[in-house]
């Protein structure tokens, strides 16, 4: 799954007659990272419905929207300040406003949605992370031992010399396969935030 550059042309297409057709495209490019960005606060059908609400507010407003990175900021602020004002107003109505608000205080306007907070620019970090890091994992090239090595490494923290004895090999050769998926890691991490 990439996340994808905006696509000025593809904003277009769905403000104006292209929009049945273009849809598609739309939802398969940003369904996925909204909806990393709702784990952990809603269960999966409680966020499916925030990114369906998401859409239809955005179909709203496109055929008067104009994408102008320089006046409005990136696209995914706005997109992600929609989602974030709907996610708020699903916990007031089911009264956990109080406990949550701080984690969604965002974007009353569409000059505060472009204007990103340190905390959620942390929260769009860790989705993209977590996105690179199941993409590189679920690569079929990466090997099986190099990749039980990188999560016994560097995910849950085992000593080097230890998961060397376990597989039955030299200390260097455990850092090597370590790096071989931190490489990829930085790389994929690199192409998703190039958004």
């Amino acid at each position: 799954m990439k996340v994808p550059t905006t696509d000025a042309k593809l904003l277009r297409d769905l403000a104006g007659a292209e929009a049945p057709g273009r849809w598609a495209d739309f939802v398969a490019a940003y369904r996925a990272p909204m909806l990393e960005f709702l784990r952990g606060s809603f269960p999966g059908a409680d966020a499916e419905d925030l990114v369906q609400e998401t859409l239809l507010a955005l179909a709203a407003v496109l055929p008067r929207y104009r994408y102008d990175p320089a006046h409005k900021g990136r696209f995914r602020s706005y997109l992600f300040g929609i989602l974030r004002n709907k996610a708020k107003a699903h916990l007031r109505a089911r009264g956990r406003a109080a406990a949550r608000d701080a984690a969604f205080a965002a974007a009353q306007s569409d000059a505060a949605a472009a204007a990103r907070t340190e905390a959620e620019e942390r929260e769009w970090r860790h989705a993209v992370y977590e996105i690179a890091l199941r993409e590189v994992l679920d690569d079929p090239a990466l090997r099986e031992r190099t990749k039980q090595i990188f999560l016994r490494t560097a995910i849950r923290g085992e000593s080097p010399e230890d998961v060397a004895a376990a597989f039955g090999m030299k200390r260097n050769a455990i850092d090597q396969a370590k790096n071989r998926v931190l490489v990829r890691l930085k790389a994929k991490i690199s192409e998703l935030e190039g958004v």
